[in-house]
Parts: C-alpha cells; structure tokens; sequence
C-alpha cells in the first residue's frame, strides 16, 4: 500500500481510538519507569556494577553514637538513696526516751519487760543509762550521740536490705548520691553498708558495734545502743528507684544528637564493592532526604525526561500497529490487548525487582520473553520483535541498567521468536525455550564479564545470575505450554499444535464427514494436500493449508447425495430440481460448513476457509442452465448472474486463495477423462487467471509472482496424482467399463466442485 501521509493517517476513525490507548498505556509505562529509577535496587553481600554518588549536601544523626553517648551519661548518672524516714524516726525516739524511761528505776525488775528486750538491758548497762537523764529528758551528750547515730552514722554506714546492699557495694562512691531534707543530693556519697540479714542473730554484728562508736557513745553504752538498731532490722537507707531513673532518663536527654555531615559527591559505593548493609542504609537514607529535600527542577526535570523518552516509544508502538496492523487497528481491542500484555510484564518487573531485587534477572527476562512468545503465536514475528524492543528499552530504563542489557534481552527475545517459527507439538515449544535459555544464561554471564571490574570476584554471583535468566526462560516455555488455548482463544489464532490436532482423522467431525460423504472426503484430503504443497511453495503456513482443505467442505455431509463426488454413477437428484433450487443445495453446503464449524468449535482461521473457498464465485452450470430455461419458456427476464453467485466472503489470506485455486482444479481435473500434463496445466491457467480476473483474490495479499509459483505447485502435484499407468490386457474391459461410467450424464454435472 502506498505510504498514507500524516493527515490522512489523522483522518482515519481508528486514530482517536489508537491514541486514547496509547495514551493511557504512556501514563501507565511513564508512572513505573519514575518510580522503577527512584528505588534502590541492590542487595548487601552483591558485588555492585556502578558506583553511587551523593546528590546534594545533608547531615544526619548517628544514631549508634548518640546511643552510646546517652547511654554513657546514663550510667553516670548516680542511684539516688534516702533515709529511711519510718526506722530512723522510731530509732531516734526509742533511743532518746531510754534515759528518762530508766531514770526512776532503782533495779533492772522495775524495767519493762519490752524495754529490756529492746535494748537487751543488763544491771551494768543499766546504771550506764541512768546518769543521761535530765530534768526535763536526756541529758545534752545523750541527745547529741542520739542525732549523730539516726542523722549521721546510720546513714553513711547504712543498713541496706540484700539487693541494695548488692549494688551499693559495687558502686564508686561518685556513683552514689544521698537525698537530702532541703531536696539538694549528696554526691559522692561514701560510705560502707550493712547487710540486713547479718542482724538476724542475737549477735550484735561488730561493724554495728563501729558504727555506735563512731556516734559518740561512750564504750559502756555501745553494745546497748546497737543491740537496739540490731532488733530494729530494718534498713536506713532505701533505694529510690523512681527519681534514680528519672535523674538518667534527664541525663539522656541531655547529650545533643551526634551527626554525620555528607558533601554531594561523596561516593555512597564504589564499583565493585560488595554491598554491605550499613551502604545500603545510607543510600536509603541520601534517597530519602533527596526525595525530601532536592529542589523541584533537580526532581521533576528527570521525570520528564523519562516520560518524553516512553512516549517516543508509545508513538512509536501506537504507529506501527496503526500504519502496519490494520487488523489491529480497526479492532480496539487487539490493541488493548497488546498494551495491557505489555503494561502487565512491565509492571510484574519493576514491581518483582524492587521488592526482591536479588531475583532482578528473573523478573526481567520472564515477563519480556512471556510478552514476546504470546505476541510471536498470536500475531508473527516482526510485531513481536518490534514490542519486545520497546519493553525491552523501557525495561533497562526503569531498573537503571545500561545498554549492555538492552542487547541482551532484545538478542534472547530474539532468539525465541526465531525458534518459534512453527508450534506443532509440545517437544517445539519446549526446544525453543531451551535454546532461549541457553542463550539468555551464556549471554548474562559474558555481559558481567564485561561490567564487573574484578571478574574473579564475582563468578558466584554471575553463574547465579545466569541461573536465573535460564530457568526464568525455561519457565515461560512450560508457563506458553499451560495457556496457550487461553492465548488462542483471546486472540482468536490458532498455532501449530492445535493445527496439528486439527488433522488428526480421528476426530469426531472428519469421523463424521468419512462415514456420510466419503467421496467429498477423499476430494478433501486431495485438496489438502494440493495446497499444503503449493502453500509451502511461497512461504505460506502449509499447514495451516492442509486442515482448511479437511474441512472445506464438511457442509456437504448434510446432503452428500447432491455432489457429484458421492453418487457413484447413481441417479443424480439435480435432475429433478429446478436450477434455482439447485443452486440453494449448492450454495447451502457453506452456510451448512459453518454452522458445523461453530458447533464443533473449529477455530476461526479454519470457518474461513469453509466461508471463502468459493468466494464469490458463479455457479456457471446452473445459471446457464436457468438461462436456457428462460429462453426456452419465453421469459422476457433473463436471470441475473449476481443471483446465481456465492454469498462469499473472498479469501483474505494467501492460504484460503491458495486452497481456492487448489479445491477448483482439484474438482475439474477430477471430471476429466484421462487428463495429461498438457491439459492439466492448460486448466490450472485458465482456472487461475478466471479466478483473478473475477476478483477473487482482490483482498487476500498475494502477488501475481506468488500467484505463478503457486499455479507450477498445483500443476506438478496434481500431475503427480493423475499420473500414467501400464495398461495391463486383464483389466482392458475394466477400464472401459470405468470410461462409461465417468462419462455417464453425473460426470458432466459441475456439482462436483
């Protein structure tokens, strides 16, 4: 077709409808390429490719340093003890009230039996305590030693309970501070405690004993002033937990944050580190600030970079289906289907590599590949290759790969198109996966050669990289095996392997079709195999050839009794109709194929060759034979020849045209008698250049060139079949009993074809 200029192209109704899905499918692409290119896709322990640099300048917080800080200046801060108001209150009242409680009496019976246990009083220490009462209570010594003992001795040599006493005779004295009345806090507080339980004997311990002394009582009142506290056994000093924590909670709270300045340019990694994890966190968090903190234009002029590079691609995509696929454009939804396929791959890559990066490999080869194979069954080769270039390129730049990548994946791609040529089994499908994956795992492994800088290091992570892309591979191949008939049926196509079972004779309607009408069976596998060969003659799918000539004329199984092919020189039922009802028998066996083909569930590409093998060809042997009629009844009205034509369609591929030119020699040279090669290609001319002059190959794209090809297969192959035989003189009477037969009023009847 010549090239249509951009104002027609613009004038088409299909480019509304292309650029409104072009257009969603350019939102959608440019969406997971900016975010694809702003997420981290590398792993600790990987060895990375290219180096990464800090994009601006920004400081944050060490949060392991200010950590140990905090809690250093924590641990510095110091247990808080108070007194333990309760005891020493009732120590210092039970000590101040001795004197005057004994001052009276003049033997230790006079004394109460409570005060004598508190105190463990004797006669000695009896006497003692009397001489310290005074008139109006204790003398002022006694009060004096009393106040230093409760205020003083108890308090920096304390009596602690078991898990104080731990911890306050592990601790520096700078570690230790005493709360005092006013609220101020002794610090350091020294001292050397008691153990509680060392007070549980009658025994006065003698670190007790020290502790009276150092108050001041004289010698002969020590032992009954400790007795006193050693029957009190309780602690005098306590730990107060709440403000201990409170004080190193504020103390945290103190130490500023410790920061870490970054300049722009600092390198994050360099090429051919391997990744760790305190990398990955900073390059996490110069990602975060930059999103956070870079200027509008440093955030947005990249993005629009992108999205102006994926609607070149989009356009691109958008005009060869338009300008190349009319099939596809007329038909919105192919399209649709295309992009969706597409955005979907696409979308299962970035997403699968951002999330699990260490599987990036996988997650780009099995998508493309998945997107291409479908595209090569469904459609050919040049639609997949040019999609599979245009992910391909999206795909590199949304995980921020390099060229290198691009030639990978569109050579792999490439390569399982080619391999794809013809689907026929399962073992095909299969073979070209595996040659997709060997090259997929040869090529990803050579490409690392050439981007690691220290090869040697990272043949670990290549073999496994080339691990992956070949079992991503194989993988699509059992993957395009399990939804094949879901592809066929979305696409409405039909690949090798369907076709494969298509011709099997096994099947219920070709069963169907040998038992009702064997003649026009064995017209069909003789069609079938006319135009599997002159198909293959010029490129065409032969096979596809070889199962519309099975099923071209099932229409006929209705009422085989009206073809020449299966009334065996019987009563030929024409002769009692007239033309028109003939030519309705005729005709119908179409419309009778088709209605067969939809209950049977015969693939699309398949009824066309059933709708269009006559095209719309005329039924010449009845419309001349209602012309006669007409002139012989006096009509003034002479039939149409448009009356007496099929209702078509014509063929619309190179296949059908080429199983309409083989179904017509077929039939005619089947009515000849004797035909030799002479007569034989003297037909196929006339039934060629018959056929292309009534315009019956009008829509289907073949060539005249191709048209001659085709006319030399169906020759040499029909030749082949009437070949020559050696007239043997034992079977003389049977061939002219076979002449009169073929030359009985039937064999001149054109219902044959």
């Amino acid at each position: 077709r010549p090239p249509a200029t951009l104002r027609q192209a613009i004038k088409r109704p299909e480019f509304l409808r292309t650029s409104a899905i072009i257009l969603v499918f350019l939102i959608v692409a440019s969406l997971l390429v900016a975010w694809g290119r702003e997420q981290t896709l590398v792993v600790p322990g990987r060895i990375v490719k290219d180096s990464r640099l800090t994009r601006q300048d920004y400081e944050h917080e060490n949060i392991a340093a200010t950590e140990s800080r905090r809690s250093e200046a924590a641990a510095a801060s110091p247990f808080i003890y108070a007194p333990n108001e309760a005891v020493l209150d009732r120590l210092e009242s039970s000590l101040m009230g001795l004197p005057t409680a004994v001052a009276a009496t003049d033997s230790l019976t006079a004394v109460a039996d409570e005060l004598k246990a508190d105190f463990g009083l004797t006669e000695a220490t009896l006497q003692a305590v009397r001489p310290f009462a005074g008139p109006g209570g204790p003398t002022d010594a006694w009060t004096s030693w009393s106040d230093a003992l409760v205020h003083s001795a108890l308090i920096h040599g304390p009596i602690l309970d078991p898990e104080t006493f731990q911890l306050f005779s592990t601790q520096a004295a700078t570690n230790r501070a005493l709360e005092l009345p006013g609220g101020g806090l002794e610090q350091p507080f020294r001292g050397e405690a008691l153990n509680v339980t060392s007070l549980e004997d009658d025994a006065v311990p003698p670190r007790l004993l020290e502790i009276v002394r150092r108050a001041g009582f004289p010698e002969s009142l020590v032992k009954t002033v400790a007795y006193r506290v050693s029957k009190e056994a309780r602690p005098t000093l306590k730990l107060d937990r709440d403000k201990t924590q409170a004080l190193r909670e504020a103390a945290a709270d103190a130490v500023a944050p410790t920061m870490v300045k970054h300049t722009a340019g600092t390198p994050l990694y360099r090429r051919g580190d391997r990744l760790t994890q305190q990398q990955l966190d900073e390059v996490l968090r110069e990602s975060a600030v930059y999103a956070r903190e870079a200027s509008w234009a440093a955030r947005w002029i990249p993005r629009i970079g992108m999205g102006l590079l994926v609607a070149a691609m989009s356009c691109f995509l958008g005009a060869f289906t338009m300008m190349t696929y009319r099939r596809i454009a007329r038909n919105p939804m192919r399209l649709i289907a295309v992009c969706l396929l597409v955005m979907l791959m696409l979308g299962i890559t970035v997403l699968v590599s951002v999330d699990s990066p260490s599987i990036m490999v996988a997650a780009a080869f099995g998508p493309l590949l998945l997107s291409t194979a479908v595209l090569r069954l469904a459609y050919d080769r040049r639609l997949a290759t040019a999609v599979a270039g245009m992910q391909a390129a999206i795909l590199v730049i949304a995980l921020q790969e390099n060229i290198g990548w691009f030639v990978l994946l569109i050579g792999v791609a490439m390569t399982l198109i080619a391999q794809l040529a013809e689907v026929r089994s399962r073992i095909d499908l299969i073979r070209a996966s595996s040659i997709a994956a060997t090259a997929a795992a040869i090529g990803t492994v050579v490409l690392g050669m050439i981007e690691y800088p220290v090869f040697g290091n990272a043949i670990g992570q290549l073999l496994a990289d080339g691990a992956q892309a070949g079992l991503a591979t194989i993988g699509v191949g059992f993957l395009i095996l399990g939804i094949l008939p879901s592809i066929e049926r979305l696409f409405h196509i039909t690949t090798g392997m369907t076709l494969a079972e298509l011709r099997d004779p096994r099947r219920p309607l070709l069963r169907e079709l040998q038992q009702r009408a064997p003649g026009t069976w064995d017209h069909s596998l003789q069609v079938a195999s006319i135009a599997e060969a002159a198909a293959e003659s010029i490129g065409a799918d032969g096979l596809m050839c070889y199962v519309g000539g099975l099923y071209h004329d099932i229409g006929k199984m209705h009422k085989p009794q009206y073809f020449i092919e299966n009334q065996h020189g019987g009563e030929n039922p024409h002769d009692s109709l007239s033309p028109a009802m003939s030519l309705l028998v005729i005709i119908g066996h179409v419309k009778d194929g088709i209605e067969l083909a939809r209950e049977y569930r015969v693939p699309r590409e398949i009824t066309h060759f059933i709708e269009s093998h006559h095209g719309t060809t005329l039924v010449e042997y009845f419309y001349h034979a209602a012309k006669q009629r007409a002139e012989e009844g006096g009509d003034k009205e002479s039939p149409q020849e448009v009356e007496f034509r099929y209702p078509g369609p014509k063929p619309s591929t190179r296949e059908t045209a080429v199983l309409m030119l083989s179904d017509c020699v077929e039939s005619a040279t089947r009515a000849m008698n004797d035909p030799t090669p002479a007569q034989i290609e003297g037909l196929v001319h006339d039934l060629a250049q018959k056929r292309l002059l009534d315009g019956q190959f009008d829509e289907c794209p073949m060539t005249l060139a191709e048209l001659n090809k085709v006319k030399e297969s169906i020759l040499t192959r029909v030749c082949a079949i009437h070949h020559g035989r050696i007239a043997y003189p034992e079977e003389e009477d049977e061939q002219t009993e076979r002449l009169d037969l073929d030359d009985g009023p039937a064999a001149q009847t054109p219902a044959a074809s």
